[in-house]
């Protein structure tokens, strides 16, 4: 029995796979949640790096006071001896 050119398939080529509705209902979901978890962790991410750009400059800022401020001079302290 000879096959026809039609129903040999080209070798190295796949055919697509059919989804069932499920499937296709789950594929649909996946897609979904994961695209609303990639937006919320961007958002994220966008958060965390905004406040540390702002902690880092108010630490500077910080830094730059202290270092601009003239050094306090320490006072002695006079000890009192005990009085019995």
């Amino acid at each position: 029995m000879k096959h026809s050119p039609k129903q040999i398939p080209a070798v190295g080529v796949k055919p697509k796979p059919v989804l069932s509705p499920s499937e296709q209902k789950n594929l649909a979901t996946t897609l979904a949640a994961t695209a609303i978890i990639n937006d919320e962790t961007a958002k994220w991410e966008n958060k965390t790096a905004r406040l540390k750009a702002l902690r880092l400059a108010k630490e500077a800022a910080e830094q730059t006071e202290v270092s601009t401020r003239a050094p306090a001079t320490k006072s002695k302290t006079v000890r009192k001896a005990k009085a019995r």
